[in-house]
């Protein structure tokens, strides 16, 4: 995967939009295609992928008007319909809808530190034919710098946010399944984090966000709060579905999470597929604590996320290229979190493949 590093103008959101589809308006354009593609692949119903583009432009324009002004942009600078380009911001959603699509997407490891800045690491696990590209955005909000890893086309994912007064904010992103989902048409999820790292300082109003948006589909995600005046670092996983929202704490500091709930309750309605990989990959993550909380940068803490297994660790997925479109499943990036300096460092690929030579930092 090819990642491209995008700084947008300190300007109005549908100017920012136009300035970020005009820059990269042939890979959006591609990736749009890509998608159609697959949603037909997948076994998508006729018509649903429509329709849910059509409710989530709706419930964007309600709930987060700034970034539905700046999705307009967007579509106007790279020369698409909005209905064409929410085909991608809205891909959580619609793939919910597809019978083959499996919950194999990405893990997460927090360290929470007394004396010392927070540590994170998430891998992202997707299908490279869908995307081949993917952009670092850089967005200037009034008080705030916003830096965010997505997908090309899209307005957020991965992400951190500093403030001009030093407070730092984190977000790392994985997908669940829930009985609830498509029981609405809601805020794409992605939209969500974008929106927690636009406008939240705190944890709390992390929650308090991610609690006032109606989803249909769920997701985690997993915020960090840099230490301030206002007190210590904190961080928690954020779990969204249509049917609630749920907080899970760190325990003794440390937080894994993969791709099923956590919360006992919501984890009534667990809907991830039997043959996906979400168990290992946490029971892994778990184990890598000691790992874990001695790192003191990204590589070291890539380094305690693969554990002895290295290369091997179940982290670090493979693709199979004989497999069916639904199980070509590979990391892709994996992203590390500086919540104090507002900076990701990155590496495009699994953990075991992030050292001192391959990661990059963008900040």
């Amino acid at each position: 995967m090819k990642v491209a590093e995008l700084r947008l103008p300190a300007t109005d959101p549908v100017s920012r939009g136009v300035a970020y589809g005009s820059a990269l308006a042939e890979p959006i354009r591609d990736t749009i295609a890509l998608y159609r593609d697959a949603y037909d692949v997948m076994g998508v119903p006729a018509g649903v992928a429509a329709a849910v583009v059509e409710g989530s432009i709706d419930a964007v324009r309600a709930w987060a008007p700034a970034i539905a002004a700046e999705l307009d942009g967007v579509a106007h600078g790279a020369d698409v319909a909005l209905a064409d380009l929410m085909l991608l911001t809205a891909r959580t959603e619609i793939l919910a809808h597809a019978p083959t699509a499996k919950a194999l997407e990405c893990s997460t490891i927090v360290a929470v530190h007394d004396d010392r800045r927070p540590m994170t690491m998430q891998t992202w696990d997707w299908h490279g034919e869908l995307a081949p590209t993917g952009v670092l955005l850089e967005v200037p909000l009034g008080d705030r710098v916003v830096r965010t890893f997505t997908e090309t086309g899209m307005v957020g994912k991965i992400g951190v946010a500093r403030t001009a007064s030093g407070r730092g904010l984190g977000v790392h992103f994985n997908i669940l399944h829930h009985v609830s989902d498509r029981t609405a048409v809601g805020v794409p999820v992605h939209v969500v984090a974008r929106r927690i790292l636009d406008e939240a300082s705190t944890l709390d109003e992390a929650i308090a966000l991610a609690r006032d948006a109606v989803v249909g589909a769920s997701t985690v995600l997993t915020v960090v709060e840099a230490a301030s005046d206002a007190g210590p670092a904190r961080a928690a996983c954020i779990e969204l579905s249509p049917a609630r929202v749920a907080v899970v704490e760190p325990v003794d500091g440390y937080l894994a999470h993969t791709n099923h709930f956590l919360d006992p309750g919501l984890a009534e309605g667990e809907a991830t597929s039997d043959t996906s990989t979400t168990g290992p990959r946490l029971e892994h993550a778990l184990a890598q604590r000691d790992g874990a909380t001695a790192a003191t940068d990204a590589v070291t803490m890539a380094a305690g996320m693969c554990g002895a297994a290295g290369a091997d660790a179940p982290v670090c997925v493979r693709v199979r290229p004989a497999a069916d479109l639904a199980d070509r499943w590979e990391t892709l990036l994996t992203a590390s979190l500086d919540v104090e300096a507002g900076a990701i460092d990155w590496f495009a690929g699994p953990p075991s493949g992030l050292d001192a030579a391959t990661v990059r930092r963008f900040g």
